[in-house]
């Protein structure tokens, strides 16, 4: 099944000097549900060049970003995920660390809590914390 959706994002970042930052985002996004379970965003980013997709199960998320910078980072609950960041710059090291997943999706909306450290050329670069919300339009 697929779906529209308006979808909204929060994200706070901690940062290792006692900085805070933070981020909101709003997109108009399309739905993938699985029968297994499994769920699938995505959008156009054109200040990138290219799209965004997250990929979900009951037990971990994936986001990859194509364009002009090429991401894909694996969130899994206690474990420290290697992940692929590639810029017109050069391809760097980059791993996150998640100590809470939680998303709840359906027919009409979804729902998405992620806590991840996030390291950046092996040191810890921000603790995040990412809410997301969908509703079908």
């Amino acid at each position: 099944m697929f779906y529209p959706a308006k979808f909204l994002t929060h994200l706070v970042s901690r940062l290792p000097d006692g900085g805070t930052d933070e981020l909101h985002h709003e997109e108009n996004v399309m739905i993938s549900l699985r029968d297994d379970g499994t769920w699938a965003l995505r959008y156009n980013d054109p200040e990138n060049g290219g799209q965004t997709m997250l990929q979900g199960t009951e037990h971990h998320l994936s986001v990859s970003r194509s364009g002009h910078i090429v991401s894909r980072l694996l969130f899994r609950i206690g474990e420290r995920c290697e992940s692929v960041y590639r810029t017109p710059n050069g391809e760097f090291e980059m791993s996150t660390l998640a100590t809470l997943y939680n998303a709840q999706v359906d027919e009409q909306r979804g729902t998405l809590e992620l806590h991840y450290d996030l390291f950046f050329n092996g040191a810890l670069t921000a603790h995040n914390e990412l809410t997301a919300t969908w509703e079908r339009t």
